[in-house]
């Protein structure tokens, strides 16, 4: 879980919801299993998938709405059991909290200032609208079952297409013309070019995601469009039903499947840009950068991009940006920490926290990145 009930540290009174509320589980909430068999629950409504544990999942089972948090609480730990079993029935307290915070129950999130920043933590800042539903897997059916006749075979083409745009490509950036960066200004109609190339790359790109998805036998909910923060229009395939796959390696490859795509782009711009001359070199060079900066902006961990999910699926985890960021932000304000990061040894929490701050840093060089790469295109010096 990525939340924290308000007023759970030790010795103060619990919210006063859990004496007057009846919690249940939503109705809509579908309890799954992902990678080893750990229990997920699925909220239609958000899209989120959240990692339990098996007790978790139990208690939010068990929630059906006809006895109050805090009796739900008393029966869970047993009537029985010893006085000083207190603090267990506290972990079940906060636990309903965090399950609250997380939109799982009946009851709705309070509007605190904690509940706001797991909100923010578990946001994708991306308004959504879909423009295909689930028959685009008609289309894309088609294409999956002839990878999967040689799937060995198209791996190794593909590796070796890698490698050998990495390598033009570097060479392209190594050149002096690239070094100085070209003029945007001698692209002339260019610009028009650019535009519709990007629009075709953007939509091969999101296929490819979702042709991964079908090659495993991923449902595909939808496709569409979006604006990321809010802002910058950006495409995308529903895909977060690979957190249903029970190991790693398929689900990152479906994360990385546009990546592979776009790294081909960025080849065969960097052989046309050695090639070729004129202005047709001038617009590969041009856009050799622009395939650079897209394919760091897709392995931005901190986003939730391409390499986030790919990120995700290497550690086996659900929500890792939010719960590092959680991590960060509770060591950083020195917050209480929620019941699933109290439950982990130090040196995890340790992790989790690294892993945040790594992913606020990689987001500054991007911003680093991108200002020298305009700079660079447009002449601009100092």
């Amino acid at each position: 879980m990525t939340t924290q009930t308000a007023g759970a540290s030790a010795g103060t009174p619990p919210p006063s919801w859990l004496d007057t509320e009846r919690p249940a589980a939503r109705p809509d909430i579908e309890i799954t299993e992902g990678l080893n068999g750990e229990p997920l629950a699925y909220d239609p409504v958000g899209g989120h998938y959240t990692r339990l544990s098996r007790s978790g999942a139990a208690i939010l089972t068990a929630l059906d709405g006809t006895v109050t948090g805090r009796e739900f609480a008393r029966r869970a730990v047993g009537a029985g059991r010893p006085a000083a079993d207190g603090n267990a029935e506290r972990m079940v307290l906060d636990f309903l909290g965090e399950l609250r915070a997380a939109g799982l129950l009946t009851v709705p999130p309070a509007r605190g200032q904690q509940e706001a920043a797991v909100r923010f933590a578990r946001s994708s800042h991306m308004p959504r609208r879909a423009l295909v539903g689930p028959r685009v897997s008609d289309v894309l059916d088609p294409v999956a079952a002839v990878l999967r006749r040689a799937p060995g075979l198209f791996g190794v083409l593909w590796t070796a297409a890698a490698v050998g745009s990495l390598i033009a490509a570097g060479t392209v950036v190594a050149s002096q013309a690239a070094a100085e960066g070209p003029s945007l200004s001698g692209l002339g109609t260019g610009w028009a070019l650019i535009v519709g190339l990007m629009i075709v790359q953007t939509v091969v790109h999101e296929l490819s995601h979702g042709v991964a998805c079908r090659f495993y036998g991923v449902r595909v909910r939808e496709i569409g469009i979006g604006l990321l923060f809010y802002l910058v229009p950006a495409a995308y395939v529903d895909r977060t039903d690979a957190y249903r796959l029970r190991t790693r390696g398929p689900r990152a490859v479906i994360a990385l499947a546009g990546v592979a795509l776009d790294m081909l782009w960025l080849g065969g711009w960097a052989v046309l840009a050695l090639t070729a001359s004129g202005g047709a070199a001038h617009l590969s060079v041009v856009m050799v950068w622009l395939q650079l900066g897209l394919l760091l902006a897709n392995l931005n961990p901190l986003l939730p991009t391409d390499g986030y999910h790919a990120l995700e699926a290497a550690f086996g985890a659900v929500n890792l940006r939010s719960r590092a960021l959680t991590a960060l932000r509770c060591r950083i304000l020195r917050q209480t920490p929620p019941s699933w990061l109290a439950a982990r040894s130090r040196s995890q929490r340790v992790r989790y926290q690294l892993f945040g701050l790594v992913c606020l840093v990689y987001a500054l060089a991007i911003a680093v990145f991108v200002a020298r790469s305009l700079a660079l295109l447009t002449g601009w010096t100092a």
